[in-house]
């Protein structure tokens, strides 16, 4: 189910342990997606998230869901599909929050493991333009959110959509997104377009990737080192071309 956004087209393989140096240099210590902390704050901002009992959908390293414990004293599970950013997550965990995390791995074949009605709050962060089948996975989140629950995911939409297989990312629009959300179950779909902060978002990453140039060159070589700078001076004309769109999704569970 979970892949992350960005540096995979290159033919290193980024998630594994010791790449963990490259995501923190240019995406924040215990990140792994494009914007720090300041995308988490706007991810759910004007959202009443505090104590909320929620599942962390491709946690990465852990970070987003490290952040939301400590700063709104919410109850995180998260599910991961890569054992060693379990067991990562799990020995980087912060332990002064109110609330224990518990970090589970995930086979996409099967169901998410936790019982019906179990969460408040499902989100997923710079992961799911890698998840073809949404249908299934959406319904799999409508069975475990409690009613009225919310699912909140930062995704890019696209003026024309594709689902091949063989693409790099999923492209959805607007319009695939709002049909797949209902069609599993869910309602007072709402969509906001956070292009301009992610240009910034970008451009920041450019000056991470700048500032550790000779370390990252030395460990990673220079041809990553100048795929993951194309890659995002693409992403950047890509927003300023609308060809593509940041999007903020919020859906209710019906």
């Amino acid at each position: 189910m979970v892949k992350k956004e960005n540096i995979e087209q290159h033919d290193f393989d980024p998630y594994q342990l010791d790449s963990v140096p490259l995501f923190e240099s240019i995406y924040g210590k215990n990140l792994i997606s494009l914007g720090g902390l300041a995308a988490i704050d706007n991810m759910f901002s004007d959202l009443n998230i505090r104590g909320l009992k929620a599942l962390d959908l491709g946690f990465g390293l852990g970070g987003v869901a490290f952040y939301l414990a400590e700063k709104h004293q919410m109850n995180i599970t998260g599910i991961e599909i890569h054992p060693w950013m379990v067991q990562y997550a799990k020995d980087h965990a912060p332990i002064n929050v109110s609330n224990p995390l518990e970090f589970n791995t995930y086979n996409s074949s099967s169901q998410l493991p936790y019982k019906p009605e179990t969460f408040d709050l499902v989100y997923s962060k710079g992961v799911l333009n890698h998840v073809t089948d949404k249908d299934s996975l959406f319904r799999q989140v409508h069975t475990v959110l409690k009613p009225a629950g919310l699912l909140v995911i930062a995704d890019w939409i696209f003026p024309h959509a594709t689902t091949d297989s063989s693409a790099p990312l999923v492209c959805e629009t607007k319009e695939s997104y709002e049909r797949v959300l209902i069609d599993t179950g869910f309602s007072e779909i709402k969509f906001r377009d956070d292009s301009k902060s992610f240009l910034g978002y970008a451009k920041k990453l450019l000056e991470n990737l700048a500032n550790n140039k000779d370390s990252i060159k030395q460990k990673y070589g220079e041809e990553l080192f100048q795929t993951i700078q194309k890659q995002h001076e693409e992403l950047i004309d890509k927003i300023n071309q609308c060809q593509k769109f940041a999007t903020r999704i919020v859906a209710k569970k019906t």
